[in-house]
C-alpha cells in the first residue's frame, strides 16, 4: 500500500507528463507495458523505466546476447529516464531552477548564474553514448577470416573480434 506521500508524488509526476512512476495495469495512457517484443523474444523491462526507457530496452534488449549485457542495458535505460528528467528541470519554464540571474546594485550589472543541471545533463548524455556504443560493439558477430586463413585486422575492435583472432592464430599452422 502506497503511503498518501508517493501518491502525491506519483500524480505530481503524472500531472507534469513524467509516466515513468504510473502503473501499466491502472490505465494511464502515458504508460505501455514493454515485454521485449514479442512472446519469448526477450526478458521484461525492468520495473520503474520511464518511457524512454521502456522504448529503449525494447530496442537494445533483442539484440544483447547475455545476461552480463542486460546490465548495461538497464543502466542505459535508467540513463535515458535520467536524462529526460533532467531536460524537464532544465526546460521547466515555472522554476527555472538551473539560470539564476543576479544584478548588481546600481543595476548596472548582470550575472548570469548556471547551475550543475545542464553540466549534469551532458555527462549523462556522454554516458549513454558510450553505453550504446559499447552495447553495438559487444552485440556484433566475431569478424570471420580473410581467404588466407587470418582475421582482417581492419576496423577489429572489441572482445568478440579479440577471441576471434585468438581463434585465428591457434587454428592457423606454425609458420
Amino acid at each position: 500500500m502506497a503511503t498518501a506521500a508517493e501518491r502525491q508524488r506519483r500524480y505530481r509526476a503524472h500531472k507534469r507528463g513524467d509516466h515513468s512512476l504510473c502503473d501499466p495495469s491502472r490505465g494511464c495512457d502515458g504508460v505501455t507495458p514493454v515485454t521485449g517484443g514479442s512472446a519469448g523474444s526477450g526478458p521484461a523491462a525492468p520495473i520503474g523505466l520511464g518511457a524512454r526507457g521502456r522504448r529503449l530496452w525494447a530496442a537494445l534488449v533483442e539484440s544483447t546476447p547475455g545476461p552480463a549485457h542486460l546490465v548495461l542495458v538497464e543502466e542505459a535505460c535508467r540513463i535515458a529516464d535520467r536524462l529526460d528528467r533532467l531536460d524537464r528541470a532544465l526546460v521547466d519554464s515555472a522554476d527555472p531552477a538551473w539560470m539564476r540571474f543576479r544584478a548588481n546594485e546600481g543595476g548596472t550589472e548582470v550575472t548570469v548564474v548556471v547551475d550543475r543541471v545542464l553540466a549534469e545533463a551532458r555527462q549523462q548524455a556522454v554516458a549513454l553514448k558510450q553505453l550504446v556504443a559499447e552495447l553495438r560493439q559487444s552485440a556484433r558477430p566475431a569478424r570471420s577470416g580473410t581467404s588466407s586463413g587470418g582475421v582482417s585486422g581492419r576496423g577489429a575492435s572489441g572482445v568478440a573480434d579479440l577471441s576471434a583472432r585468438i581463434a585465428a592464430r591457434r587454428g592457423a599452422p606454425a609458420g
